[in-house]
């Protein structure tokens, strides 16, 4: 086994042609890194000219999906939730990114992306179960975990002025102060940069077992400008750019030889050029108002947009779906025991659900507003959140390192199968969960 690791580990240093470090003798336990690249469609990966030598490396080495099933809804912090915990949203109960309150008031409902992963996530997570095994854990920019117990060491979406990996990349020049008070001006790409440089501090200083970390410069480019064009292809190559420095960190740490690298992305994403705003309807219907006793709100999320009401019953849902089937920019307007057989859940399993799901249809996306026209033309735009079936939703899966075998492409899967996965890998237990280990990559 120690050859074979060995053999990794030589392989994987010659493809990105810089020295390896010696090893300590002795057998070093298993270490898995997970690099997110948000909205990183499978389309983009297949495409020939794609300028990502990093990840063809690692494709060429280990094993690749043709595409990875998201779950829905297909956004970001309810898949980022599915690979660490293996279970759909039926379950872990995380359905947009934050967590919804004020949901069937006299209110908008709005979404809180500051509650902490005690009321977010209804269900444990791999990097529990690891912290439990008494493994070190670790993540960087990664979603629904705010004020996580079982993470060791963190660099947050929002980092924490006092926090020790921003203090020591203050110390070493990497990070200003006032950068730091400011963290949310730059570009995304910008803060990709520093969210690399959080985790090669902690993979150089700290050698986590379990390494979280989560890019987000392509879906913001694709949100601007829409998906499949150089905007986009160009963000690939500097994220390409981003994996093989937490390579090349992971190496300077000693600790090639016993790392797993998984690279992931949670959805895909589709060109917009229509908005349908759905309380506009809503109130046109006099489901909105200071004198309404059901008032009725809709949360719209691109492809998906959540409604709910006061007091609903399966009267008053029927006659909610009767309002918007049929409507110009609605693919299709489900009742909770509709949305159930795709992996919601429903509003007696978790005050998250909706009373209505909405889904857009292709070209376009659902948007905020109550007053004006219902559907309004856009410029090209991108937005993901659409049926989990969407070719165009579907994610990406790369594995290498000593504990994957040499497998090329392998068929499409879900992404349930991720935190079994990582749990197989480092050796600890992740029972009781929906997804199932990807036995057949791994040594």
């Amino acid at each position: 086994m120690n050859s074979i690791r060995c053999s990794a580990a030589i392989a994987l240093a010659g493809l990105l042609s810089l020295p390896i470090h010696a090893q300590q003798s002795g057998v070093a336990r298993q270490k898995v890194v997970v690099i997110s690249l948000d909205a990183f469609g499978a389309a983009s990966l297949h495409e020939p000219e794609l300028p990502a030598p990093t990840l063809h490396e690692l494709m060429k080495m280990g094993a690749y999906a043709a595409s990875m099933r998201p779950i829905n809804p297909t956004v970001t912090w309810p898949n980022h939730t599915s690979m660490v915990t293996g279970d759909d949203a039926s379950l872990h109960h995380v359905l947009v990114n934050g967590l919804i309150v004020d949901q069937r008031t006299q209110a908008p409902p709005e979404q809180d992306a500051d509650a902490p992963k005690s009321q977010l996530v209804a269900v444990p997570t791999v990097y529990d179960a690891a912290h439990a095994a008494g493994l070190t854990t670790a993540e960087v920019d990664w979603v629904a975990i705010g004020d996580a117990k079982n993470i060791d060491w963190r660099f947050s979406e929002r980092p924490h002025p006092n926090g020790p990996i921003e203090r020591d990349l203050i110390a070493q020049g990497v990070l200003s102060e006032e950068q730091l008070a400011h963290f949310g001006k730059p570009s995304q790409a910008w803060r990709d940069r520093m969210y690399t440089r959080a985790a090669v501090d902690i993979i150089e200083k700290h050698h986590p077992d379990l390494m979280l970390l989560h890019l987000l410069a392509l879906d913001s480019i694709e949100h601007e400008t829409g998906f499949g064009n150089n905007s986009g292809r160009n963000t690939i190559a500097f994220l390409d750019d981003r994996v093989k420095e937490i390579v090349d960190a992971v190496r300077a740490a000693g600790d090639l030889d016993h790392t797993t690298f998984m690279v992931v992305s949670d959805h895909g994403q589709q060109s917009v050029h229509h908005e349908a705003h759905p309380n506009v309807l809503l109130a046109q219907a006099g489901l909105q108002g200071a004198a309404v006793a059901n008032d009725t709100f809709c949360m719209p999320d691109g492809g998906f947009a959540l409604v709910y009401q006061q007091h609903a019953t399966a009267a008053s849902r029927a006659k909610l779906k009767s309002l918007f089937t049929g409507k110009p920019g609605v693919l299709a307007a489900l009742t909770p025991e509709e949305a159930a057989k795709q992996g919601w859940p429903t509003p007696e399993q978790s005050n998250q659900a909706p009373d209505l799901l909405l889904y857009a249809a292709d070209g376009y996306a659902f948007d905020d507003g109550a007053t004006g026209e219902y559907v309004t033309s856009t410029k090209e735009v991108g937005a993901h959140g659409y049926p989990n079936s969407d070719p165009l939703m579907q994610a990406i899966f790369i594995a290498a390192g000593p504990g994957i075998l040499a497998k090329g492409e392998v068929p499409a899967f879900p992404n349930l199968d991720v935190a079994p996965t990582i749990a197989r890998l480092l050796h600890i237990s992740l029972p009781h969960v929906q997804g199932k280990p990807l036995t057949e990559i791994l040594k």
